[in-house]
Parts: structure tokens; sequence; C-alpha cells
């Protein structure tokens, strides 16, 4: 058995020698016979028999029959396409079109959720899910269920916290140079509980304070991959560090989607007597840990809920207020698997990508439909060819086994085109995502996963698009079939042949499509009308970070005051002002605060009060109307009364049918309590995004909480009509007063932009698929169409000269057409309720997954273009000539 394995083997590599040999041999035995045949009267060849016989059975030993017809199969379907050249273009273009549209979507899955950290043995990791923590809450963690001795219930082999950051890094010790980038603030413990070493040089550990590894792709950038590069010091922020090594080729971390350039340790970068290490209400960590051997993550599980509450008490605050010690001693956590990470970037885009995916598989499927069409007519214009086999002894087996190999050589060359064009839009989308400041980083290169996929859609395509065009081939009539002016056409027409199907099929889902990406546009239209309550179009947002040209407080506040009378003296600028947190603050944070009304009636009840810090002149700069009382004045000082102006969201909550000028409100405690006057009522606008609901905001003079600011470079604002000119000059301006400061300039609709990305991106790709369902669904309709009438021009030549109306013809193939519509219209509203249900109304702003004026469009319009669509075949069907379509049959 083994041995004829071995020589069947052996015929794939030495046929040409093998079949040589065995010709030689049979020349030998024929030459044989002859000569011993020839006394008897016999000829040689009788004496031998069939040669072609002979060699058929001989061949058998070296050769496995089923491979060797798979392999004519292939070579006749690759014959087929070379002499039906657009036929194979249209078959191969469609599956590259739905085959790449999936292929993508798996890839970004793949890189983004699916895919293992890069280190060793993932699956013991494990993350905290709540998911940010304070250092004490890490410490205390750490210190009872990691592998210590002062641990009480050791079941993790180490943890360790994270933080994802952005910050300025000096390279090469050119200010003028910097650009932000990401930085991974880690505690001691991040590479040993990891288990991941340098590719050069060393890893930091708990007893480092001014190391930093730098990632591979770092190294390569900014050192040219010069091994000289450790030893270096770096600036990251304002603080000087070490480069002790460089990180593995291909280790980004923990968080799938960003690759930080530098890997910092959490005490070198804040400070030792930093107030982040003792504050338990600033939860600003990650926390990750890796499961011991032989420990289970349930049993991981029930150790964290033991010694969670003890966490929680050893960290509380004693001089919290009841209430808010009861809800903080309330905070609940998990263990979750960490084998593919944890990542804000997943977190923004899962959804999305999972919606994307749901949608992808509608276009596949009418990508199947379309490719099922063309070869089932293709099936009938070769009813001849296939009656002809089957009549000389072909069985309609082999002949089902030909028509699907064939489909399989177009399928698998359009899967080969789309994994191609998978990998540049997967490439193009992870720009798309990364359009905003934070940069996003995913490997979307084809790896054996993402071509295992596409080999395995292929087969799925070829199999599905495939079987019932083979089968109905495969059964034709033989005597029908041999006739050359049989009505093949005549199965088009029928009530529900298997074309109408089909075309129905496609119609469906794409109405799907059209339905989804209706929604979607509409729920982005709505988001973009919201009124941000700022002047968008006119408003420039520039950014002096003077802390990373090493500025302390006292003169980074100098620097923007300056920075601000050089702003407003600029012949393009209209107005401008200063604020801690810019419009739309987006990823840029918040500061919230508890407050007291007139100092007596506390409101734990109501939402969170959002602050910000303003200078004179803001509101106007932003084009934000005050609606009574007044504005911040440069008279506003820490010399003078404390003053805010609320929101008219503010005013309503807390002060309903009252004035709320005169009012008082109070925040802080202690030494740092303020009370806040109020002495004016502004309009509403947005604090983050445009999705937010109104906020209750107010506003304070930055002259008067810099005890609550200190640290952090101000926003200037400014007005102008010229934006590109102005925030030109604008730059120009940082760079005089101080050439060592990055600045950063962008508009308000900018900001608005990068707050409403992932609305943008759905809509986007929900309208590109919509549209490519759109055309091969109509495709597939005028295909239909124009085949039917091409195969019926005498049946249509008849009825025209039995005196039918051109009118009456045009009208038969239209309502085919709209009948065909209609069903596949009714169809897909319904799956497109159905989706709607399945993706609810998470991603949509203020409309609904089943939204009437969204289907109602998407059906309309579908049908509007399937008339189109069949224009064309109706009226080359009312333009047949009697006289010359009879004289041709």
């Amino acid at each position: 058995m083994i041995r004829r394995g071995f020589r069947r083997l052996l015929y794939l590599f030495q046929q040409r020698r093998l079949e040589a040999d065995l010709a030689e041999e049979m020349a030998f035995h024929r030459s044989l016979l002859a000569r011993r045949s020839a006394g008897e009267g016999a000829s040689g060849a009788a004496a031998f028999g069939n040669a072609t016989l002979a060699r058929e059975d001989a061949r058998r030993v070296w050769v496995w029959r089923w491979a060797e017809d798979a392999w004519q199969d292939v070579r006749y379907a690759a014959r087929s396409v070379r002499r039906q050249r657009a036929f194979a273009a249209a078959a191969i273009a469609i599956v590259a079109l739905g085959t790449g549209a999936t292929t993508c979507v798996f890839t970004l899955l793949d890189a983004l959720v699916m895919r293992s950290l890069p280190v060793e043995r993932p699956d013991r990791l494990v993350w905290f899910g709540q998911p940010a923590f304070s250092y004490p809450v890490f410490r205390e963690v750490r210190d009872r269920m990691a592998a210590t001795e002062y641990a009480d219930h050791a079941v993790l082999d180490g943890i360790f916290g994270w933080n994802i950051d952005r910050a300025y890094v000096d390279w090469n010790g050119r200010a003028s140079d910097l650009q932000p980038t990401d930085v991974l603030e880690a505690t001691g413990e991040f590479f040993s509980t990891l288990r991941v070493g340098a590719a050069i040089g060393r890893t930091f550990d708990a007893s480092d304070t001014d190391a930093a590894v730098i990632t591979h792709g770092a190294w390569q950038r900014h050192f040219g991959s010069d091994a000289s590069a450790v030893g270096r010091t770096i600036r990251v922020g304002t603080v000087p560090l070490t480069i002790v090594g460089v990180a593995p080729r291909g280790f980004f971390g923990v968080a799938p989607g960003l690759e930080p350039e530098v890997i910092v340790p959490v005490v070198g970068r804040y400070g030792a007597g930093s107030s982040v290490f003792t504050s338990t209400t600033s939860a600003w960590l990650h926390l990750m840990g890796r499961l011991k051997d032989g420990v289970t993550l349930t049993q991981a599980e029930a150790v964290l809920q033991t010694v969670w509450p003890r966490v929680l008490e050893a960290t509380t605050n004693r001089n919290m207020p009841p209430d808010r010690r009861a809800k903080y001693l309330g905070r609940q956590t998990s263990l979750e698997p960490g084998r593919t990470g944890f990542s804000r970037i997943r977190n923004q885009f899962g959804d999305p990508l999972r919606l994307l995916t749901a949608l992808v598989v509608l276009l596949l499927a009418i990508a199947c439909a379309s490719v099922a069409n063309l070869l089932l007519a293709r099936g009938i214009a070769r009813r001849q060819e296939i009656a002809v086999r089957v009549a000389i002894g072909a069985g309609r087996a082999r002949v089902f086994r030909q028509l699907v190999t064939e489909s399989f050589v177009l399928t698998i060359g359009g899967a080969g085109i789309g994994l191609l064009l998978a990998s540049w839009a997967a490439g193009v989308l992870v720009r798309v995502i990364g359009a905003s400041r934070e940069s996003v980083v995913l490997d979307t290169a084809p790896g054996w996963r993402t071509i295992a996929f596409s080999v395995a859609l292929a087969l799925v395509v070829s199999l599905v698009s495939a079987v019932l065009p083979a089968i109905r081939a495969a059964r034709g009539e033989v005597g029908a079939g041999l006739r050359q002016n049989a009505a093949a056409g005549a199965s088009l027409l029928r009530r529900w042949s298997a074309g109408r199907a089909l075309v129905a099929t496609q119609v469906a889902l794409a109405v799907t499509l059209l339905a989804g990406a209706a929604v979607f546009g509409r729920s982005l239209a709505r988001l973009l009308a919201q009124d941000s309550g700022v002047d968008a179009a006119r408003v420039l947002v520039v950014f002096a970070d003077a802390a990373a040209a090493s500025y302390k407080e006292a003169a980074q506040r100098d620097f923007d005051l300056r920075l601000l009378d050089r702003l407003r003296a600029l012949p393009g600028a209209e107005a401008a002002a200063l604020s801690w947190m810019p419009p739309i603050s987006n990823t840029m944070g918040n500061w919230t605060q508890s407050v007291l009304i007139d100092g007596i009636t506390r409101r734990d009840d109501a939402p969170t009060v959002y602050f910000n810090g303003v200078s004179h002149g803001y509101f106007e700069t932003v084009g934000m109307r005050l609606r009574r009382g007044r504005d911040i004045a440069d008279t506003d000082t820490v010399a003078s009364p404390t003053v805010a102006i609320v929101n008219e969201s503010l005013a309503r909550q807390f002060f309903s049918g009252q004035d709320p000028i005169g009012h008082r409100i109070t925040i802080g405690k202690a030494a740092s309590r303020k009370d806040l006057e109020i002495v004016g009522v502004v309009q509403d606008a947005k604090y983050r995004t445009l999705q937010e609901p109104a906020r209750n905001i107010a506003y304070v003079s930055i002259a008067q909480v810099e005890d609550v600011i200190a640290g952090r470079d101000l926003f200037a604002e400014v007005r102008a009509t010229d934006l590109a000119g102005v925030g030109a000059e604008a730059r120009q301006v940082v760079r005089t007063l101080d050439a060592r400061v990055p600045c950063r300039v962008e508009t308000v609709a900018d900001r608005i932009r990068e707050s409403t990305l992932t609305e943008r991106l759905i809509a986007g790709l929900a309208g590109v698929l919509g549209a490519a369902a759109l055309i091969l669904a109509c495709a597939g309709l005028y295909g239909l169409l124009a085949y039917a009438v091409s195969r019926h021009s005498r049946e249509i030549a008849v009825r025209i000269a039995l005196g039918a109306r051109r009118r009456s013809v045009l009208w038969m193939v239209q309502r085919e057409s709209i009948v065909l519509a209609g069903a596949g219209v009714a169809a897909g509203l319904g799956g497109a309720l159905a989706l709607g249900r399945l993706v609810g109304s998470g991603l949509l702003f203020q409309i609904s997954p089943a939204d009437p004026l969204a289907l109602g469009l998407a059906g309309a319009f579908m049908l509007s273009v399937a008339a189109g669509a069949a224009y064309l075949p109706a009226r080359r069907a009312a333009s047949v000539d009697p006289i010359v379509a009879l004289r041709y049959e």
C-alpha cells in the first residue's frame, strides 16, 4: 500500500519519463508478440489488443483516477475562462468585490479583536474590568493577590498597572521638531509579568526610576537601528530618561491598535512624590495580571471578590462624606480574559466593525446570487454542449463536477484579487480611523489566517453560487439540448424560475443594505445638524505646550498671557481668548465638581456640573451669546470676589423659574472651598462631543482658579475669517515667543469632525456597501431581462405582427421588472427591520433602526432604479422588427 502510494506521488513529478518508459515497454512487447504470431498468420496489433486501453490500465497503477480527473477539470476550466473573457471578467470582478469586502473586515477584526498579544502564553493573562483604578488600589491588589511574601491569596504570578498618554518626546535635542506621541506608562512589574525581554539592552523593573525602553519601530525611525541608542538620554515631557533597552520587533504593549514609541516607569514619569501615587480618587491605571500555573480564571475571580472589599476599605478616604464613601465602597470589578489585551481603540470601533461584518456578509450574499445568475445563464447557453457530452457517455455527476470546478476556478481568481483589495482597503480604513489626533497602528498585511479565511471564503462562494446552476445544467433533457432551435430561454420567463428567484434575492438583500445606509445617513445628518453652541466655521484653537519646553507654572501662565496679547494683535484676528478646555474637548478630558447651592443645598441627585476656566472675551470669541448678566472681566482676579457664569441648562436645573444671578455655587471643601457668585447666564454649548446631551456647565475666571488648573497650558481661541492665514500667523507668533515650544493649530470644525469619526465611518461605509449592492442588483435585473428579450425575440415579433402595440410590449417587460423588484423590496424591508432589531439604537443618534422615512426612501429608490435598469431591455423589445426576426428564425 505504501509502495503504491509512493509510485503515485512519484508520477506527479516524473510524468514524462514514466510515460516514455511505458511507451518503450509497450513497443517492445508489441514487437515480441508480432514475431511470435507471425507464423500463426495473426497481426501483432491484434495479438496485443487495444493499445490505448492497455496504456490506461497501466497508468492506473501510477495515478489516482480522481486526482487526474480533477486536474483535467481544472485545465478545461482554465481554457474555458480564456475563451469567454467577458464572462470570466464579470464573474471574477463580482467575487473580488464580495470576498474583498468580507476579507477586509476580517483583517481588521483579526488585528484588533481576535489576535493574541505578542507575549509568552497570553492565554494566562487577565485584566481587571472597571477599567481604571488609582495607584493605591493597584498597590493593595498587588500585595494581596500576587505571588509575593505579603500576598494573602497568591493566585497571580504578577500584576502590573499601565496607562497610555500623549506626550512630547525629545529624541535628539531639537525641541522645535517635537511631535506628540503615545507613551506607555507602566509599573515596574510590566515586563516581568508579560515575560517579555529586550531585543537590545534590558528592560526596567520596580527599582528603575529614570529608565525608558523604546519600541523597535521607534528605534528604527529615530536612531536608524543603531545599537548605540541604548544609553542615550531622551526627554519625555519635561523628564529626562535614559534608554536602557529596545523592545522586541512586533511588541506594542497590551493595547491593540496603539503602538507607543516609548515605555517608561510611572515613578520616573511623574516623580516619586507626585499626588497620583497617593490619591484614591484619581483613576488612571489599567490593571493586568498573569494567573499562576494551575490556577483557573474562576478560582482567581473568587479570590478577587474575597479580597476586593478589603482593598476598598484600605484605600477609602476617611474624610469623605458618608454618601460618597458608601458609593466608593460599593464599586465592583471582575477578572476578564486578557489574551487579546485591552484597548480603547477596540472599545470605540469594535461594535462598528461587528456591524460592518453583518453588512459585508449581506454584500457577499448578493455577490453569490450574482455569480449564480451568471452561471445559470451560461449553463442555458451551453445546453447543447452538455447534451452532447451526456449523449456520448459522460455521466451527469461528471458533468456536475466539471461545472462546479469551473466555478471554483473563477472564485479562486476573484478571491485572490479580493485578498489584495482587502489588504489595501484595510490600510485605508486604518488611516481613516487614525485621522484624529490619536494614531492607530494595526498590522493589515495578509497573514496565514487571513489567507486561510480568503481560501475558505472562495470555497463557500464557489459551492453556494455553483450548485444550483450546475444541477439545472446537468439535469437538462438530452433531446431538447441537441435541438438547435429549442426555446432555451423559456425557463427565464416562468413564474418562479431560478433566474427570477436569484434576482429577487439580490434586490431584497440590496434593499436591506440600502435601508441600513439610509438609517445611518439620517443619523449622521441629525448629529451634524446639532447646534454645537459655538461658531465652528470661524474659530481657531491654538495650543502652545510651554510645559514641553520646561516652563514652570508661573512661567507657563505668563507665556499664555503674552501669546494671547500677540494673537489679539494679529491683523486677521477679530477676537481672542484663553480657556482651560477648548470647545468640543473630545479626549482632552473634563473638569467636574460636586456643588452646593447657596452654601446649604446639596444636590446629590442632580447631574454632574462641568466647569471650564476662561478669560475675558471667551464667549464673544467662540460665538456664544450671553443671555443675561455680564461677561468674565479682566478685573475678576484672585483679589476680587470669585464669580461664575452658568449655562441655561444649569440655570433650569438648579433655579427653575428664578433668576440665578446673585446666587452662589460652592465647590471644594475646607481650604480649597470656593464660593462662586453667579454673574451671568450664557447659551448652552457642547462640552466634549456633539453626541452628548445638554450639560450643566459653569464658566469661571482662569485668574481666580489658578490653584485648580495650575501646571497645565491653556488653549487659545481666535475668531477670524481667514482661518488658514491666521493659523499660519499664529504658528509664527509661537515660534517668535519661544522656538522650543511645540504648537498645534486646528479649527473647531476639525474638532467636531474628530468627535463624529465613528458615525461618519459607519455612514460612509454603509453608503459604499449599499451602492455596491444596488449596482449588483440592477446589473442582475438588467441581465435577466436582456437575456429573456434576446431569447424571446420570435415571440415578441409574433405579438407585434399580430397587432400588439409597442407600448404594450414595453410595459410587458417593465412589468416583469416591477414585479421582481417589488417582491425583492418587500422581502428586503422585512430583512431591514429584523437587522435593525439586532443592531439596536446604540450606534444611532436620535433615530430608530426602523425609521419609516429611511425605509421608505430605500424601497422607493430601489424601485425607481429597477425601472431604469429595465428600460433598455424593454426599449429593445419594443423595437423588434417582426419581418427581420421571423425571417431569422
